[in-house]
């Protein structure tokens, strides 16, 4: 994971067994409109985003932010 920007698009946590991507946005909008062409480019369909503002919520996920 990238901490340069913290709470970015460049900070998620991919769950390969549960098919989710994690992402930590600070400010969700509009950033979070990005989310599906960056889901749709880096990982397999059958996968889901979430979106979390919360930092505590993030590193129960295991983010290290």
């Amino acid at each position: 994971m990238t901490r340069k920007n913290i709470g970015g698009l460049s900070d998620y946590i991919v769950l390969k067994e549960e098919k989710e991507v994690v992402f930590y946005l600070h400010n969700p909008y509009p950033d979070c409109l990005e989310i599906p062409a960056i889901m749709k480019a880096r990982f397999p369909e059958d996968f889901k985003s979430i979106v979390t503002s919360s930092l505590e919520e993030f590193k129960k996920y295991g983010g290290k932010a």
